[in-house]
This record gives C-alpha cells, sequence and structure tokens, in this order.
C-alpha cells in the first residue's frame, strides 16, 4: 500500500506583495483626494453643474490648474518603485517643481481647443462644418495627447527643458499615435466617469487610469531613447 501523499500547504500571498498591493492602492486613492483639492473650483462646478459641456467657456479657464496637477499625480506614480508610497509628499514635490512649465502646456493645449470649438460652434450648420470639422477634432485631440507627453517628460526627465520635452513630445504624439490614442482613451474615460457620477467618478477612476496614461507615454519616452542611442 502506497503511502499517501502529503497534502500541500495553501500557499498565501506574501506579506511583501500585500504591503505592494495596499500600498499602490492607498497610492492611488490619496492621488484622486489630491486632484480634486488642486482642482477644486473646476470640482466644485463640475459638482453643481447640470450640463458642463454646454459651458465650456467658462469651464476651460478652471481647467487650467490640470496639468500643474497632473505633475504631481505623475511624480506620485514614478515614486511608486523607489520605496514605500508616500503620496502626499511626492505629489507635493513633482507640483512644486513642475507646476509653472505645466501650466504652459496646459495654457497652450486650452488656447487650441478653446479655438477648435469656437470654430466649431460657428461653422455649425454651415457648409463648412464638415471640411474643417474633423481637423478641428484631430488638432483638439492632439494637443491633449501632447499635453499629457509633456507632463510625463517633465516629471521623467527632471532636468529636461520644457522647449525640449515639448519637442520630443510633437513627435511622440505623432509618430507613435497608438501610444496616444491610449492616453486619450483613459482620458475619455476618466471624463465620461467624473460627468455621469461626479462624486463616485472622482473618488475612484483618475488614479488608476492617469497611472495608465503616465505609464504608457513614459515607455513611448523610454523607447524613443532607446530607438535613438541604437
Amino acid at each position: 500500500m502506497t503511502a499517501l501523499a502529503p497534502r500541500r500547504k495553501p500557499r498565501f500571498l506574501q506579506h511583501e506583495t500585500v504591503e505592494t498591493i495596499f500600498g499602490y492602492a492607498y497610492a492611488m486613492l490619496m492621488v484622486d483626494v489630491l486632484l480634486v483639492v488642486f482642482n477644486l473650483p473646476l470640482a466644485a462646478m463640475l459638482f453643481v453643474t447640470v450640463d458642463p459641456l454646454a459651458s465650456w467657456p467658462f469651464f476651460l479657464p478652471l481647467s487650467l490648474t490640470l496639468a500643474p496637477s497632473l505633475a504631481g499625480a505623475f511624480e506620485v506614480f514614478r515614486s511608486l518603485r523607489q520605496g514605500p508610497p508616500r503620496p502626499f509628499a511626492a505629489f507635493w514635490r513633482g507640483y512644486r517643481r513642475r507646476a509653472g512649465t505645466a501650466f504652459v502646456a496646459g495654457l497652450a493645449t486650452a488656447v487650441i481647443v478653446g479655438l477648435a470649438l469656437f470654430d466649431a460652434t460657428v461653422m455649425a450648420g454651415t457648409v463648412w462644418a464638415p471640411l474643417l470639422g474633423p481637423l478641428l477634432v484631430v488638432l483638439s485631440l492632439g494637443s491633449v495627447a501632447t499635453t499629457l507627453f509633456v507632463v510625463t517628460g517633465l516629471v521623467v526627465f527632471e532636468r529636461a527643458s520644457l522647449k525640449a520635452v515639448a519637442k520630443a513630445s510633437v513627435f511622440l504624439a505623432v509618430r507613435r499615435w497608438y501610444f496616444s490614442l491610449v492616453a486619450l482613451a483613459m482620458v475619455g474615460l476618466i471624463g465620461t466617469a467624473v460627468l455621469m457620477q461626479p462624486v463616485v467618478g472622482a473618488a475612484l477612476a483618475p488614479g488608476i487610469l492617469l497611472y495608465a496614461v503616465f505609464a504608457n507615454a513614459q515607455y513611448a519616452f523610454r523607447r524613443a531613447v532607446d530607438d535613438a542611442r541604437a
């Protein structure tokens, strides 16, 4: 009679793995909170406005706080691999270092999007709408994607100038267009979640989806650097 095989002991997640998972979850939630705090006027008006899309001229200036706060959020994501998460300190560090240059990039995008929306409003119902409408959409989406690359580049390459990062970002947004589509899809999901359920969407969606935006853009930069060295 053969001996019974010993029972295998159940395998549980290691303590370090559990700690890492909870650390990431904590960092994402804190990023959501900090984004609301650093964009409080915009968040407050989104909560009380019935149709934010129809009031875009009012919301466009309020959106100028987004790019600087993204610098703080992306710094949190960058610091996750460097040790235990300290989201408050990392957010403030990224905001303090890159808020000014990120604001310039965000302002440029706001101007481009604002002009595109104004032209679309003027041309609505005219013969020019089907001809220039797609161009305005591509221009607006391209500027948003470029700004996401710019803010990522400012955080990842701490000593790089805004001019150098902006040139690289325009190249990546156009040449590596599939990275731009991924970033825009993530931002679209954030916007949809916030517009449909402002409180729940702002509390749960931005952190995890912005992490995907940051990882996507960071990988695109790394690929570009590796190709340049090859």
